[in-house]
């Protein structure tokens, strides 16, 4: 089965009656390592944009959005883990943080589905060990509770970060974004980096007074600036690349 949002293989809706003994332990993030990039919510750019470049990306439909981070230079090449598929950076996104759990379903609908990528190696389907997501009685564990609340989060801050997106691209402030990165001795790696949007300061001092007044009163101003503050973080993702090129001579 093709993988779904990105890192799920094989999403089920949570049942006590057919999961009853699982569990679920986050040992390491071997799930992102292909991943070169995630979606990061609009209230987590403050705190990501210390650590990663945040930038915009284009969706399928006309106008939409959506903020990533940016953890890799190369298709399938997560800089961001170590050795131990460690994440190396302090925070670590939602998007991932979630996983394996999901909300599916009819999102216009009343209630979503709680799911979980069925075939994760961070799944423990004797659950021998982590952490139990039912009561010996069917309830659902405090844990498993937690996750709820916080996916239900996760879907309200979703819905507030397309707002903010739909925002920029209404003030026009998104510009293509494209990097040309060379690495000394090594011209074979050389990297277009392209296919991404920032927000353009020249743009945004050319809103009128009412525009970026909105813009501030709503906090928007705070995440535009942490955006733009946070690509000089691909200097850092450039240095550790250009440290594992070093390394493989």
């Amino acid at each position: 089965m093709a993988k779904q949002l990105m890192i799920y293989d094989n999403i089920q809706p949570l049942s006590s009656e057919i999961h009853r003994n699982w569990s679920v332990l986050v040992e390491d993030y071997s799930f992102v390592t292909h991943m070169i990039s995630v979606p990061v919510l609009a209230t987590e750019i403050p705190f990501a944009s210390a650590e990663f470049p945040i930038v915009f990306s284009a969706t399928a439909n006309e106008g939409e959005y959506i903020p990533l981070a940016i953890m890799g230079l190369k298709e399938g090449e997560n800089l961001i883990l170590n050795e131990k598929n460690q994440f190396t950076t302090r925070y670590i996104p939602a998007f991932i943080r979630r996983y394996p759990f999901v909300l599916g379903g009819d999102k216009a609908a009343d209630t979503m589905a709680l799911c979980i990528d069925a075939d994760s190696a961070t799944v423990i389907k004797d659950g021998s060990k982590g952490r139990k997501l039912f009561e010996e009685n069917g309830e659902q564990s405090a844990h498993l509770k937690e996750v709820v609340e916080f996916l239900k989060d996760y879907q309200y801050r979703a819905e507030m970060t397309k707002v903010f997106c739909k925002r920029l691209h209404e003030l026009d402030l998104l510009e293509p974004m494209q990097a040309n990165i060379t690495f000394k001795g090594r011209e074979d790696a050389n990297m277009n980096l392209m296919g991404f949007y920032v927000v353009k300061r020249e743009k945004l001092k050319a809103l009128s007074d009412a525009d970026a007044l909105d813009l501030f009163k709503k906090d928007g101003l705070e995440l535009i600036y942490s955006h733009i503050q946070s690509l000089s973080n691909l200097n850092v993702l450039i240095s550790k690349k250009s440290a594992q090129l070093e390394a493989a001579k």
